[in-house]
């Protein structure tokens, strides 16, 4: 099939102005300057942007979708229902199921599933280790060979130092980075909210910063040894960008992401103890909230996720310090990034690019994350000056469990294509 996108507000790495676009069975054919589109070209549907912003699909590459296992919290279909609604068209997602995605058989499984309906493209992240229990090594190079994009033990650490020594070395074999959710849960384990000013003034337990800069320090080391490529998940203190800016002077192949909600909310922000805001890494402090946007703008922070984390109500609905950690999130990224482009004076364009660009170069993807000739028409048409209210309708996870709920937020996805094919309308909710 053949789309004709004209009058388009194009906003990528390669393309930024105003455009008109031809799709051809999946791919992005032509890209015209609109004074300059031929009257001649032949096409089966045409629509007409009227100025509205053209995005590449976003790319988020830290996402659970609980199935297998815990599907009353979120299934495949329902994650990737909101994802698409949300202008997500890839997902990265992580192994943290029951079972494990520890070998190439589940590894499988998810593609099968991603295919099976038709929705955003998943990208498989195995597990560093069996059963992500830290002990021995999964099967990484089978893994790869079955569509594993990375690896990752997830919320569980590698703690044990031999072991993620070992997993860098398969990175050699494999070209896919080891990331690594950095915590000392000696450090961490009596506590439930960033400790400082407001752990004290609400009276819950804390969790200090080194919690987490200790382990990043770690894997720095073990990535400049061994010369391989780890990823820093949700980065969320002062203490580890200090860590990761000077690495990447001495030219250590390390990255890292932030998360949408450690850009927008701070530890002030639990003063209802809304379990909505429980979180791991924890929410911080109002300075690095601000240090983490100077390091967007300065290109320290790589990418941008989500790390959607879904839950049943009733899971949420307990005393703050017995609620689980997460946030449901696929429904929010992009409009969470209007809001920071506006409140925090960041360009849209570099927001945009790291969720979509950037992960790319991280994760080795190709012909996605930019508005290019040949690339696959992975596209969202976003209307930047329209506003939707959160609340459990509009949000289309099965997890509700998310601190913008009831909250208006800019930018409403009109229609997200998956290589040309139309997969949301904001007229028909789901095609």
């Amino acid at each position: 099939m053949i789309i004709f996108l004209k009058n388009a507000k194009v906003l990528s790495k390669s393309c930024d102005g105003m455009f008109d676009l031809l799709l051809n069975n999946g791919i992005i054919e032509k890209i015209f300057s609109c004074e300059d589109t031929p009257d001649s070209l032949v096409y089966d549907e045409c629509i007409d942007l009227n100025g509205k912003t053209l995005i590449p699909g976003i790319i988020d590459m830290h996402v659970h979708l609980r199935e297998p296992g815990y599907e009353y919290k979120e299934t495949i279909e329902s994650g990737l229902k909101a994802a698409v609604k949300g202008g997500v068209t890839t997902v990265g997602v992580m192994p943290n199921t029951d079972p494990v995605i520890d070998n190439e058989y589940l590894v499988e499984y998810l593609k099968m599933k991603s295919e099976l309906y038709g929705l955003s493209e998943i990208l498989p992240i195995g597990a560093v280790t069996k059963k992500s229990q830290g002990v021995e090594l999964a099967p990484m190079i089978n893994m790869a060979k079955r569509g594993a994009i990375a690896f990752s033990d997830d919320g569980n650490p590698v703690e044990n130092a031999h072991i993620m020594l070992k997993a860098l070395e398969y990175y050699k074999m494999t070209n896919r980075p080891i990331i690594n959710h950095a915590e000392v849960k000696e450090l961490s384990k009596t506590g439930f909210m960033r400790e400082g000013e407001y752990s004290n003034f609400y009276g819950i337990y804390g969790i200090p910063s080194v919690a987490e800069s200790i382990m990043v320090a770690r894997d720095i080391e073990l990535a400049k040894y061994t010369d391989a490529h780890v990823h820093i998940a949700h980065v969320s203190t002062q203490e580890s960008l200090n860590l990761i800016k000077n690495a990447k002077k001495d030219g250590v192949k390390v990255s890292c992401e932030v998360t949408h909600n450690h850009l927008i909310f701070t530890d002030k922000d639990l003063k209802d103890y809304s379990t909505s805001f429980k979180v791991n890494p924890p929410l911080a402090d109002e300075e690095s909230r601000n240090t983490f946007i100077q390091a967007l703008k300065d290109d320290l922070i790589d990418i941008i996720v989500t790390d959607h984390a879904p839950h049943a109500d009733y899971e949420k609905e307990v005393e703050f310090q017995n609620a689980p950690n997460g946030i449901s999130g696929l429904d929010t990224l992009l409009s969470s990034l209007l809001k920071l482009s506006i409140e925090e004076d960041i360009s849209l364009k570099k927001l945009i690019e790291k969720v979509t660009y950037y992960p790319t170069r991280i994760f080795n993807l190709e012909k996605k994350g930019d508005i290019k000739e040949g690339y696959f028409a992975d596209l969202v048409i976003l209307n930047e000056n329209e506003t939707w209210n959160v609340n459990n309708k509009t949000v289309f996870s099965k997890g509700k469990n998310t601190p913008f709920m009831g909250m208006d937020l800019p930018g409403v996805v009109e229609y997200t294509f998956i290589k040309g094919k139309k997969v949301y309308s904001k007229e028909d909710v789901l095609v």
